[in-house]
């Protein structure tokens, strides 16, 4: 099984993409329902929505590409999805033991908690029909 040099460029691209897209519409959809007011403009806002979403598109890309062959479902989407909220619930549970911690300054939000986990399983979506465009296969 050799690695394909180009395949993990584009694979690292199309996570990327998949972030940055995931990260606008996720800013989109907090300034729509407005959970969690947002405190800068939209050029600060749109330059951080993307970066985060970058990063979390390279990590939940990551993953993906380590568990991808042992997840039992054949849909990639589902199996991307899967992937992307078994993250942001991690990530979640962490939030708890912080609020646990030092209730004052973290508390749990359910109105922010439901919105981050679609969200989630959004990002999982646009990975996952990359995925299964075909562009990124990972090996020979």
């Amino acid at each position: 099984m050799a690695i394909n040099l180009s395949c993990w460029k584009k694979n690292i691209f199309l996570c990327i993409l998949a972030g940055v897209v995931w990260g606008w519409v996720a800013m989109a959809v907090n300034n729509l329902t407005g959970v969690s007011p947002l405190e800068m403009g939209l050029a600060h806002n749109l330059i951080t929505f993307s970066m985060a979403g970058a990063v979390f598109g390279l990590v939940a890309g990551g993953v993906l590409t380590i568990v991808e062959k042992r997840l039992p479902t054949r849909s990639v989407v589902l199996k991307a999805a899967g992937v992307s909220a078994s993250i942001w619930l991690l990530l979640r549970s962490a939030g708890v033991v912080l609020s646990m911690l030092q209730p004052v300054r973290y508390h749990v939000s359910t109105p922010e908690s439901v919105q981050g986990f679609a969200l989630a399983l959004f990002l999982g979506c646009i990975l996952g029909v990359l995925w299964k465009r075909g562009l990124s296969a990972v090996t020979e």
